[in-house]
């Protein structure tokens, strides 16, 4: 069973998700920068991870900083981005920086799954 990596700052979100995925995949949540990487770090094949981590902060696009680390340190994972906005410029940099989807928030979760699987 692969193991996949949920970040997200949306605490309920993160568990609605996880309990989606749970009978395919191994599930790990991070809730920001710092966790996720340590969850990176222990091994997982697949991270799906929000562009905004902190909804107050409108700059805040640590998922793309995140996808950038992995990019360079973890290529071999297969990474997935999400976001609530219309954030096309993110899609964009984050399918730049490897990302092999861009996911519209609320995700259609057998859609995710479909993809996950089909793209690994």
């Amino acid at each position: 069973m692969k193991k996949i990596l949920i970040i997200d700052d949306q605490r309920d979100y993160l568990n609605s998700l996880a309990v989606a995925l749970k009978k395919k995949f191994e599930t790990f949540l991070a809730n920001d920068y710092q966790s996720a990487l340590q969850e990176i770090q222990k091994g997982v094949d697949i991270v799906l991870i929000d562009i905004r981590l902190e909804e107050n902060d409108e700059n805040n696009i640590d998922g793309l900083k995140i996808l950038e680390w992995i990019k360079m340190n973890r290529p071999e994972v297969s990474s997935y981005v999400m976001s609530a906005y219309k954030e096309f410029n993110y899609a964009e940099q984050a399918l730049n920086l490897g990302a092999k989807h861009f996911f519209k928030k609320p995700i259609d979760i057998l859609s995710l799954i479909a993809i996950l699987q089909e793209k690994g």
